[in-house]
């Protein structure tokens, strides 16, 4: 008798609109300006969407009706985890003082056909590469 209580499943109790609505207020009152949404609470919006439509779930818990309808696909299609993608953009270069001493080339091309080229050797930092590249792309501008 013992193993078939052990055996058992229990059935999973999913949270209703209320309560998911109740955990989403509770994450904006005390969230930091402008966090992204926690992943359970995306993983909650998207239980949801099993018994309510996208439309519905986002009315509700005050959510862009494209991002949980990106999620809801993403967890149908069993993409990657149920985050935002990650956004490609500016990487930054640190060029602080090196442990040894190095030597780094940039080149840089516009469209217009100017190019620059950049040589850093040894740990001396006497000017500012980030901003020479700037000024270089907003030349002809």
């Amino acid at each position: 008798m013992g193993d078939a209580i052990t055996n058992m499943t229990l059935p999973t109790v999913r949270p209703t609109l209320e309560v998911v609505r109740n955990r989403f207020e509770t994450w904006r009152k005390r969230r930091r300006c402008r966090s992204r949404i926690p992943e359970s609470l995306w993983r909650a919006a998207v239980q949801l969407c099993k018994e309510h439509s996208v439309f519905a779930v986002s009315r509700a818990l005050r959510l862009d009706y494209n991002d949980l309808k990106d999620h809801v696909q993403r967890s149908r299609d069993g993409g990657p985890a149920l985050g935002r993608s990650p956004e490609l953009g500016f990487v930054r270069l640190d060029l602080g003082t090196p442990l040894m001493p190095s030597e780094c080339l940039v080149e840089m091309e516009a469209p217009n056909g100017a190019t620059m080229r950049m040589s850093f050797q040894g740990a001396s930092r006497e000017f500012d590469s980030v901003e020479l590249s700037r000024a270089f792309w907003r030349q002809g501008r």
